[in-house]
């Protein structure tokens, strides 16, 4: 009989994690389904910085605002809170969010209408501000905020 309720009990926590996964999904997919229009056009965006980008993607504050809540949704938390204490400029963050959103220097610099070689410098500015030392990865760092 022991042998019996083990199993059925092995059973149900099997089925407990999958509803479980399951149900984090459809929380994911509903966030996405009860979108504004803003922040579909701010899905476009991201979509089109990797695939196709250039300068002018982003044209105004509210579409990096939008752009900053798809960045924060898909990759996790909220990045602008975790660099408040570091008062870092409007540039600088949109420089983290693109960061953090795995764009390279040079879709970077395209985006900013910049040079990839001040992409770097800017990336350094940021990493003295962080206190980072010279051998840790402002990249890694954003990623992992």
């Amino acid at each position: 009989m022991d042998t019996y309720k083990d199993s059925w009990n092995a059973c149900l926590l099997y089925r407990n994690k999958q509803l479980t996964k399951q149900l984090k999904d459809y929380q994911k997919a509903s966030a996405l389904a009860g979108c504004s229009s803003s922040l579909i056009v701010a899905m476009g965006q991201l979509l089109c910085l990797h695939q196709k980008p250039a300068y002018g993607i982003v044209k105004d504050e509210a579409e990096w605002r939008d752009l900053f809540i798809v960045i924060d949704l898909f990759y996790g938390g909220c990045l602008s809170e975790e660099l408040v204490p570091f008062s870092l400029s409007v540039q600088e963050l949109r420089l983290c969010y693109m960061v953090r959103a795995h764009l390279d220097n040079k879709t970077i610099a395209l985006l900013f209408n910049i040079v990839p070689r001040s992409v770097l410098k800017a990336k350094q500015r940021i990493k003295n501000k962080l206190t980072l030392s010279a051998t840790d990865s402002l990249d890694k760092y954003i990623q992992q905020c």
